[in-house]
């Protein structure tokens, strides 16, 4: 078998995380498609900054069939406030120093490709220089661009130190690239106009259909309307996640439901992020701060019962020219696969939403769009909106099934080899 190295800083590991994300999903399909997958993360939990390794271990590895995981020692950065953001600076440099250090790959099985993610841009830039030293293919896989993120939301300017940095990595990678895959469908777009003439080619993100429980072969997704409507929001509870808004978006619903002739509303919070103390304080000092619950982190099988049990399932984003490049969030193919009907706030339509008439789409930010769309939603008949989420669960089993994902991606992987040799 061929073997593709993916570097990752936060790649999920269902034993040790509680969850499988898109890579361990991608690792375990590539096999029937005769490609071995080693996924290189780090020892850190994202979004909690929890770390996996202690005392002087630097490293730790686990192998499945056909596939295997290492993950290197990193920096627990949980906490608040600027502490937390020099903590995690810290583990982004531990993670990118171990990667580059010449003892830390050298019993992995030898590559043929190397895949490199950019969460951070550094995780791409350390796997480019990984492939240049083994003198094999380097595949860029943006799952955030940089600087445009920084630019976006830290609000920085082209002027500044670190955008001026981050260009030039940009450039590096790209200039380095063999072959750029991205869950972002105008990525492709992006770079061309700034130079890049390789291939691009779309691996969205999806579901691993043949891992679900037998409890969701046929999931029972009527939800009876006798003890209110409730909006669920599942996932991280970070900067980019624009929670403030769907509070108070909430809090501007339920004083309108009672106009409206509409039982009680509530808002069920699941997930962790380095946002939460300041949501919950913010959440506090509304009039709906009773109606409002805060699960923390579940495991993935927790996660997908309380979400089955949701009226409607709620993301919103914020209003940033990066996001016309391409929007493929992870949840929005969970929340699909749970068939409950979405209420999406963002600048751009979500493809498979919208394809599968699967929710309702307001602007991104907007906290008086978003509370309408949860209005609307509680209004809307029980039987249409069990009606909705059975088309966003169709759809997303028919279209993004990781097995298939992971033939596109092998096909890619094929045709770089191709090329080099």
């Amino acid at each position: 078998m061929k073997t593709v190295w993916i570097v990752n800083h936060y790649a999920h590991h269902r034993a040790r995380d509680g969850r499988a994300t898109r890579h361990e999903y991608l690792a375990e399909a590539l096999v029937a498609n005769g490609w071995r997958t080693i996924v290189i993360a780090a020892g850190t939990d994202h979004p909690t900054g929890r770390s996996h390794l202690n005392g002087r271990k630097l490293t730790e590895q686990w192998n499945g069939e056909g596939y295997g995981f290492l993950w290197l020692r990193g920096v627990d950065y949980r906490g608040a406030g600027m502490g937390r953001a020099v903590r995690r600076i810290a583990d982004i440099l531990l993670f990118t120093i171990l990667l580059l250090l010449p003892g830390t790959v050298r019993r992995l099985p030898r590559p043929d490709v190397i895949i490199g993610g950019s969460f951070h841009p550094l995780a791409a830039w350390g796997a480019s220089v990984l492939a240049r030293r083994l003198g094999v293919p380097f595949v860029f896989e943006p799952r955030d661009l940089w600087p445009e993120s920084a630019v976006g939301l830290a609000g920085l300017t082209e002027r500044h130190p670190a955008i001026r940095v981050l260009r030039v990595l940009e450039r590096t990678i790209v200039a380095r690239a063999a072959h750029i895959v991205s869950p972002l469908d105008g990525v492709g777009r992006y770079y061309a106009d700034r130079g890049y003439t390789g291939d691009f080619t779309w691996v969205p993100n999806g579901v691993a259909v043949d891992q679900l429980a037998e409890d969701q072969a046929e999931p029972d997704v009527t939800v009876s309307d006798n003890e209110g409507f409730t909006i669920t929001y599942i996932g991280s509870m970070g900067p980019a996640n624009a929670l403030e808004s769907v509070i108070d978006a909430f809090e501007v619903a339920t004083s309108r439901a009672a106009e409206r002739c509409l039982g009680p509303l509530s808002l069920r919070m699941v997930g962790d992020g380095s946002d939460v103390t300041a949501l919950r304080e913010r959440a506090s000092r509304l009039q709906s701060a009773a109606s409002i619950t805060w699960d923390g982190r579940v495991s993935q099988a927790q996660a997908r019962m309380i979400g089955r049990q949701a009226g409607c399932l709620v993301v919103n984003m914020h209003d940033l020219p990066l996001y016309r490049h391409g929007v493929s969030m992870n949840k929005q193919y969970e929340y699909m696969l749970l068939a409950r009907p979405l209420l999406v706030g963002a600048p751009v339509a979500l493809e498979p939403v919208v394809a599968s008439r699967s929710g309702v789409h307001v602007g991104a930010d907007d906290v008086d769009a978003l509370a309408e769309g949860m209005l609307a939603l509680a209004a809307m008949p029980a039987a249409e909106r069990d009606a909705m989420g059975a088309r966003g669960r169709a759809h997303v089993l028919r279209h993004h099934d990781y097995r298939n994902l992971a033939a596109v991606l092998a096909d890619a992987l094929d045709s770089t080899l191709s090329a080099v040799r």
